[in-house]
């Protein structure tokens, strides 16, 4: 299950680098079929790649320097397994063909931590796939019910990260940030019009610090952010100034089952909640189960709020050590149109270098997935 983003599975990924000395390749393909209906004027049916993990190739190094120093390095590039245009989602940010960075990060480890820097899993999206049991992919991941709106980048841009060493059995701290969390540090910094509302193409820059803990059976995280909304006019007014951001998630492995939970919160944009849980029934196949509400809030989403609930179910069958099956299948209710983004099998809400997987457009309150991959 991947575990990614900025307050990030950073601490799972980057705290203790697990590689052989020099350069280990890897990588995963991942292709199947997914329908979605509206239930009404018709149905979806699509091939489509990267619905339980990415499709890319990754390179790893590590080399011990001496004197308890290890430096490191990982870096996964994505493309679109069914066509060549490897169109990612949004289309300003959208790339053309060819592989594009899913994460890239430089750190250094030692007896004082890790310092990482480079371009990582993002807080918010990161703890959520951590403990959704779909790990934000395919129909039933949670990211497609969260995933319509700023401040949740799957992956952030321009970071620069630091992990202690264990402050106390099993509990590490992550201090992030990062000075333009969504492309290229923008300079100068647009200015404002003569209405007093900034410009588009700014920097927005974000700050995270997380607790992690893991021991035994038991993970818990608390993130904090401080998100700099900097999105210029909208219809309701200008979004700007400092955004709180809030995720706490934890997980309970019982043997015959894995019980997770998890809350977000994203001022002036949305908050939710989600359940789920992990269970073996069988050698290599293991059934996922999730609820998912999220409500929008704030400005851009006018008085009062809206909430949008997702069912999941799904299973994975493992093959081999390195070839799986998988199968899932999701239906959205809502309140006041909240869904109307519609069935995704995709997460975050920027598609900034998320290839590896067809982000497309939603559509429909129903979907089911199918399909196969092989890790290498």
């Amino acid at each position: 299950m991947n575990k990614k983003l900025l307050a990030v599975a950073l601490a799972t990924a980057f705290a203790a680098p697990a590689m052989a000395e020099g350069v280990t390749i890897y990588g995963a393909f991942d292709v199947g079929v997914v329908s979605r209906f509206d239930g009404g004027s018709g149905n979806q049916t699509q091939i489509a790649s990267g619905m339980n993990g990415h499709n890319g190739i990754g390179f790893k190094m590590s080399e011990d320097l001496g004197n308890g120093l290890t430096i490191s390095g990982d870096a996964m590039f994505g493309f679109a397994l069914d066509s060549s245009s490897n169109t990612i989602g949004h289309s300003a940010q959208s790339n053309a063909g060819g592989f594009s960075a899913i994460y890239s990060y430089l750190a250094l480890s030692g007896d004082f931590g890790t310092l990482i820097a480079g371009r990582a899993g993002g807080a918010r999206a990161g703890f959520i796939k951590q403990y959704d049991p779909f790990g934000g992919f395919g129909v039933g991941g949670a990211l497609g019910a969260y995933g319509k709106l700023s401040g949740n980048a799957d992956y952030a841009d321009n970071v620069i990260a630091y992990i202690t060493p264990e402050v106390m059995p099993g509990l590490k701290v992550l201090a992030a940030y990062t000075s333009n969390l969504v492309g290229q540090d923008v300079t100068p910094r647009a200015q404002s019009d003569a209405t007093g509302h900034k410009g588009s193409g700014l920097n927005t820059a974000l700050y995270a610090i997380a607790a992690l803990y893991n021991a035994g059976p038991i993970s818990a995280t608390v993130a904090y952010e401080n998100l700099t909304l900097d999105n210029g006019k909208t219809a309701l007014g200008p979004l700007t100034g400092h955004s709180d951001v809030w995720t706490g998630g934890a997980s309970y492995d019982f043997g015959v089952a894995k019980v997770m939970g998890l809350y977000s919160y994203v001022e002036q944009l949305d908050r939710g909640w989600q359940v789920g849980a992990t269970a073996p029934i069988s050698a290599g196949t293991t059934a996922k189960l999730s609820y998912v509400s999220t409500s929008l809030i704030g400005p851009l989403n006018g008085t009062g709020s809206t909430t949008c609930r997702k069912i999941a179910a799904g299973v994975n069958h493992d093959l081999s050590k390195r070839t799986r099956l998988y199968a899932d299948v999701a239906h959205l209710s809502e309140d006041k149109g909240s869904c109307s983004a519609g069935l995704n099998t995709y997460g975050g809400n920027y598609a900034n270098g998320e290839a590896g997987r067809d982000n497309g457009n939603g559509y429909g309150k129903t979907g089911v997935n199918v399909g196969i991959r092989h890790s290498f």
